[in-house]
């Protein structure tokens, strides 16, 4: 009977495990099309309201220092979570072409299947050879990351 109960944790634990390890790796994905958006925040006073942001209605009151601590980004990759659950999320992300990693803070929704980063709190900042403009979008890696806003 001791043996029996033995097995039955290890395999709930086993079980556990591999749970934690699938909710880990879907808070990621590899080659997402980042495209951009003109949001200019800096011009608008970080007023996610003057934005249209999706986001808004949950996040526009948030202090200035939340709202500016990190560029701009709109929402709808392969991995993660949607709509109101991804509001306030940070992510890094970095251009599979040059390296150039940033973290960014959602506030919006989009429909590319990916990223739509603002023009220049985000996506200008890690296009560093410029083939992202010229090419109209950027290929990416992410991951959710904590915001540190805590």
């Amino acid at each position: 009977m001791a043996a029996r109960m033995t097995g039955v944790r290890l395999t709930l634990v086993a079980a556990l495990l591999c749970a934690a390890a699938a909710m880990a790796a879907a808070q990621q994905a590899s080659n997402v099309r980042a495209t951009f958006n003109f949001y200019r925040p800096q011009q608008i006073n970080w007023d996610l309201n003057a934005a249209s942001a999706f986001c808004a209605t949950w996040d526009a009151g948030r202090p200035l220092s939340w709202r500016s601590k990190y560029g701009w980004t709109a929402f709808c990759g392969p991995a993660g979570p949607t709509g109101q659950a991804s509001c306030g999320k940070c992510l890094s992300v970095k251009n599979t072409r040059t390296g150039a990693a940033i973290t960014v803070r959602i506030v919006d929704q989009c429909s590319n299947g990916g990223l739509d980063l603002d023009f220049d709190t985000a996506f200008s900042k890690i296009d560093t050879d410029g083939q992202g403009v010229r090419d109209g979008h950027l290929t990416v890696d992410y991951q959710f990351v904590d915001c540190g806003d805590n």
